[in-house]
């Protein structure tokens, strides 16, 4: 996996001047978020377009992070995915969910992954819409995280492409 930093690392490299953020925080994390962007959007070439404007609007936005209980990746995993579900709303991003792992999953388990995690709708929404029990649509979202971990498990380095 790419070397990961702390934020009191980034920080300090931020205020050196050495690099801009949006180059320091590429550099260190492109890779990693790469795959994860990957899973989002069909073609590498849109991807990459994808990734390069995550990092440009995130990287004036640093102070959330700092200020965030997470950890700079996983702070910018979750804006990440922020940015591509605004991009989707517009139809700039054409999402794919079958690149999730989900490939054996019941058509009713990837309908509420897709819906929930991939367009980003509420559960209660999603439960009231469908006329079923906000607990079921929970289980079958764990259902589907649960999927997922498994096949990462011996995956090596799910980062690496």
């Amino acid at each position: 996996m790419e070397k990961t930093i702390t934020k009191d690392v980034l920080r300090n490299e931020l205020f050196s001047g050495g690099k801009p953020p949006a180059e320091l925080l590429y550099n260190r994390y492109a890779g990693m978020l790469f795959s994860y962007v990957q899973q989002f959007v069909p073609g590498r070439a849109e991807a990459e377009s994808l990734l390069v404007n995550i990092f440009t609007r995130l990287a004036s936005r640093l102070d959330a992070a700092f200020e965030s209980s997470l950890s700079v990746y996983c702070w910018l995993q979750i804006e990440a995915r922020k940015i591509i579900l605004e991009r989707c709303r517009q139809g700039g991003v054409d999402v794919v969910s079958g690149r999730w792992g989900l490939e054996d999953a019941s058509s009713e388990h990837r309908w509420v992954f897709r819906e929930l995690f991939i367009h980003g709708r509420q559960r209660e929404e999603l439960a009231r819409e469908a006329g079923m029990d906000q607990a079921y649509i929970e289980d079958l979202l764990k259902g589907c995280m649960q999927m997922i971990r498994k096949k990462l498990v011996g995956c090596g380095d799910y980062a690496a492409e």
